[in-house]
């Protein structure tokens, strides 16, 4: 049974806190209540970031290889108690050792899967304890686990290739600033005193060189708040609706969300979930926030019996093509096929997407770096041939 650490307050504002073992985060909060508390923040004790953690961290492709083996486990006849054993034997991840520990220990004390997974969200995710507790009242448990790692095995087949789309042009950026730096600091000084260069320009290599180790500092505050920031839910909300209106990733954002909207709904009916319930889990796995406050609108319209398409036409977020199939899906009753074949189509076109982008900000990041690196060669070559013409 995992431990809470946890801060609570009362209505005379004084603060409690300490560590309680509990079921779920549900069981500490009614504790909390009964003395007069609510809660205010709580973690599962042991999560805490640590630097091993770094290498500990459970990532999509975990939790694929975990269902994929959880469900071949399962199909050979053992039991789920056996089937979490195993799997905490061969953990390769401190992490999930852990956790998987806490869940077969709770399975001992007659608990079912569904309950004892819900306080660890890092290995359970919503969308996967959601998923697992249609397996079990269903007796389709197997089933699921497959479906479930196919799903975050696409997902970290498009963050892969996110990432590593992105490499080049993170390195050509950390490569321009460097330059500039070095020309700044150690080259310009150099011509200062036999050549008129630039007067702005070495008003900033004086002022980069009398303050550099505080320009670094400043930098290194602003990344570390910028990150911060956009892990607070106002910040998430702004970074994901800035991703809407920048003109290149925005089509690779929004094809991402098609084809994980179309994937994870197919998955969800599939499982016998109904319409309105798969769109309310729908709400957490867009991955763009500013999306999902969207989606909430079109969620409350379906609701009122007004089915998919035109609410999700109205959204003017996905794609026409989405939008028939999901027509044709409703007319013959087929939707959780129509979008599964929809979703395939749609993960190709997220290549496609990665690798336009690509295509266009990698030339855009050299010429970028060209013109930053060409003032300042020029603002030094210009007084040299200019003296050189004079001497002649």
């Amino acid at each position: 049974m995992p431990v809470y650490r946890y801060v609570a307050k009362n209505l005379k504002g004084e603060t409690m806190d300490g560590e309680y073992e509990a079921v779920s985060l549900d069981a500490l909060e009614q504790m909390l209540r009964t003395k007069g508390y609510f809660l205010v923040e709580s973690r599962v004790k042991g999560s805490e970031f640590t630097l091993s953690g770094m290498y500990s961290k459970i990532n999509a492709k975990d939790i694929a290889v975990f269902c994929r083996q959880f469900a071949v486990i399962l199909n050979s006849g053992i039991t789920i108690l056996e089937a979490v054993g195993i799997l905490r034997d061969q953990a390769s991840k401190k992490r999930m050792r852990e956790i998987l520990d806490d869940v077969y220990n709770e399975l001992q004390k007659g608990r079912v899967l569904s309950e004892a997974i819900m306080p660890y969200d890092d290995l359970f995710p919503e969308f996967m304890k959601n998923m697992i507790r249609v397996g079990e009242a269903s007796g389709s448990l197997d089933t699921i686990l497959n479906q479930l790692a196919d799903y975050y095995e696409n997902d970290y087949k498009i963050r892969r290739k996110i990432k590593s789309a992105m490499t080049y042009p993170a390195i050509l950026g950390v490569l321009t600033v460097a330059v500039v730096i070095l020309l700044m600091v150690a080259v310009l000084p150099m011509f200062s005193d036999m050549l008129t260069v630039t007067v702005f320009l070495m008003s900033v290599s004086r002022f980069m060189v009398d303050n550099l180790l505080l320009i670094i500092a400043i930098a290194i505050v602003l990344i570390i708040l910028f990150s911060y920031y956009i892990r607070t839910e106002g910040g998430r909300l702004w970074f994901d609706g800035l991703k809407l209106r920048l003109p290149v990733v925005k089509n690779t954002v929004l094809k991402t969300v098609t084809a994980r909207f179309a994937r994870s709904m197919s998955i969800l009916l599939k499982s016998g979930i109904p319409i309105v319930n798969a769109m309310k889990i729908m709400q957490d796995l867009i991955g763009n926030r500013a999306v999902e406050e969207k989606f909430r609108g079109a969620t409350d319209e379906i609701q009122e019996g007004k089915g998919i398409a035109g609410p999700m036409r109205r959204l003017e977020i996905f794609p026409p093509l989405l939008i028939h199939m999901i027509v044709v899906g409703e007319s013959t009753g087929e939707l959780d096929e129509m979008l599964g074949r929809t979703a395939g189509f749609f993960d190709e076109e997220v290549e496609e997407a990665i690798e336009k982008a690509v295509s266009m900000i990698e030339p855009a990041m050299i010429i970028i770096m060209a013109a930053i690196i060409g003032v300042i060669i020029l603002s030094v070559m210009l007084p040299m041939v200019s003296i050189m013409e004079t001497v002649q």
